[in-house]
């Protein structure tokens, strides 16, 4: 898939949606959360919403790691409970369907079940049905979690996203 400016414009969008959504609880203490959160996001999990990230954008998932589990750290409980919910729920579609978890789909397998399920074309509501769920707590979460950092940017083609040192340069250009 060539990336293109609309693509990434398109990409900005979908995470802003999730920006919106008030991921980052402020009044709270970052290192209570994050130590809280990090005892319940297991490699199983992480390895869900590297798959995921690997449908999203097709590159090696390896480098997003440390940002999507500092990105699941950093949410409330009762969002974390909610994303490893969803994630839960189509492991087990995926192994009712396939044989085997979400996790351990290649990139084209997990691009058919969710196209199946039909995430790529709803809109994403934390309480509705699986498709717009996954898409709300998955899908948009991971393009959060890439497209808020300028490690995960630069897999885009932006060296800076903007709310950085340089990021409204880097993007005007």
């Amino acid at each position: 898939m060539k990336l293109t400016r609309r693509r990434t414009l398109l990409g900005l969008a979908g995470a802003g949606s999730a920006a919106s959504l008030g991921a980052y609880d402020l009044t709270a203490d970052a290192d209570t959360d994050a130590d809280s959160a990090e005892r319940t996001v297991t490699r199983r999990d992480v390895d869900g919403l590297l798959t995921v990230a690997d449908v999203v954008h097709p590159a090696d998932p390896e480098p997003f790691e440390p940002l999507i589990r500092g990105y699941v750290g950093r949410l409330s409980d009762e969002r974390t409970r909610a994303l490893l919910g969803t994630l839960s729920e189509l492991d087990a579609l995926s192994y009712d369907q396939s044989g085997t978890p979400f996790r351990s789909l290649s990139a084209a397998e997990g691009r058919r079940l969710l196209k199946r399920l039909g995430v790529f074309t709803v809109q994403s509501r934390p309480e509705g049905t699986l498709a717009e769920r996954v898409r709300f707590h998955l899908v948009n979460s991971v393009l959060y979690a890439l497209l808020t950092n300028p490690e995960g940017t630069k897999q885009f083609g932006i060296e800076n996203p903007v709310g950085y040192p340089g990021g409204f340069s880097s993007y005007t250009e």
